[in-house]
């Protein structure tokens, strides 16, 4: 019996002898040596934030006009085509001038005839035949004859309508042949190079409100456009009853893609300043707070940040960084902190980025 029990004693222990001899000496070694993580890195740089202040407004033309005349005559001529761009003096439209220019004719005639009889009385003068006096009355009728063809010359401009500025015209509202009257409008011109907006702000954002500040602005109808402007103008009161301020913006519009009455998004981008940046892709948020991966002799360093202003794509950093580190901005799920990283290209690493960076 005792026999039985030492030889099987024996053979559990020959048993853990070779298993063990099965595992091999560095096992935790191997396990501590895990392969790099490919990921995507970037060198943290400094770009412009801005404390912004949102507001609303409704587009308006730098300048907008009525097209219309000042007198009652028929229209003989259009000449322009709806929504078309013309430029400052094109003629718009004629209206009938025929009276007019034969009362021009005549008055020019006469202004010949009265030039030629003030010459011939200059000439008497020497000889005695005529006094002075009777040759300034020979002038004052050339003065008044000339008074008359400027005249005329005014009227008959008056049925001629041009463009005071250049700009868009609308939509005709008559047709030749019409009879028009004073304020009949004929069409719109509007001068969309530049879009006027008035908005107002809080009182409390006055300080910061100035002619000159930058400000981006949008539109419902081009949700993937921004526009460039600046505040042009405020107000020199503040509304008691509201405790706001008016501000007039002036926006690029040079491709004259927005239009008068639109309504406008604005973020006026006041306290401008230079801070550290990352893509909002490098942001790990644990809770209500921020992380990112440093990497640190290649290997990833989680490190806390303090975010400021965001914008798309871009989040400002205010703590936790300093310009030149190199942050994770892709691969941060795959990633523990102090687990070996390889810093690869884009393609390599996720073949739906490119524009490759190297650390």
């Amino acid at each position: 019996m005792h026999w039985h029990r030492f030889a099987g004693a024996l053979t559990v222990c020959a048993c853990a002898t070779l298993i063990g001899c099965d595992q091999p000496a560095d096992a935790p070694a191997a396990a501590g040596n895990r392969p790099a993580t490919p990921v995507i890195a970037q060198r943290v740089d400094t770009e412009t934030f801005a404390s912004g202040i949102e507001a609303l407004g409704t587009a308006r033309s730098n300048e907008s006009l009525d097209v219309s005349a000042n007198l009652t005559e028929k229209i003989i001529s259009l000449n322009f085509q709806d929504g078309a761009y013309v430029e400052e003096g094109a003629l718009l439209a004629r209206l009938d001038d025929t009276a007019e220019r034969a009362e021009l004719a005549a008055a020019k005639a006469r202004l010949a005839e009265r030039r030629r009889t003030l010459d011939r009385s200059k000439s008497l003068v020497s000889d005695r035949v005529l006094s002075e006096s009777e040759v300034d009355l020979r002038a004052s009728e050339v003065e008044t004859a000339v008074a008359e063809v400027a005249a005329l010359e005014a009227d008959i401009a008056d049925h001629q309508i041009r463009a005071p500025f250049a700009g868009r015209v609308g939509l005709r509202m008559v047709s030749v042949g019409a009879l028009i009257r004073p304020g009949d409008v004929i069409t719109t011109l509007d001068d969309i190079d530049t879009i006027k907006v008035d908005f107002t702000v809080p009182e409390t954002e006055l300080a910061r409100l100035k002619p000159g500040v930058p400000l981006v602005a949008r539109s419902a109808a081009y949700p993937d456009r921004s526009f460039e402007g600046e505040v042009s103008a405020v107000d020199t009161q503040v509304n008691p009853q509201t405790r706001a301020v008016l501000a007039r913006a002036e926006i690029d519009n040079s491709g004259r893609e927005l239009q008068p009455g639109m309504l406008i998004e604005l973020e006026v981008l006041a306290r401008q300043r230079e801070s550290l940046a990352v893509p909002e892709g490098a942001l790990v948020p644990r809770g209500d707070r921020q992380f990112v991966f440093r990497v640190v002799d290649g290997k990833a360093e989680r490190v806390e940040v303090t975010v400021g202003t965001r914008r798309p794509g871009v989040a400002e950093i205010t703590g936790g960084l300093e310009a030149g580190d190199l942050v994770v901005i892709d691969g941060t799920m795959k990633l523990q902190p102090g687990a070996p990283v390889k810093v690869t290209e884009r393609s390599a690493a996720l073949p739906h980025v490119t524009d490759a960076t190297e650390s």
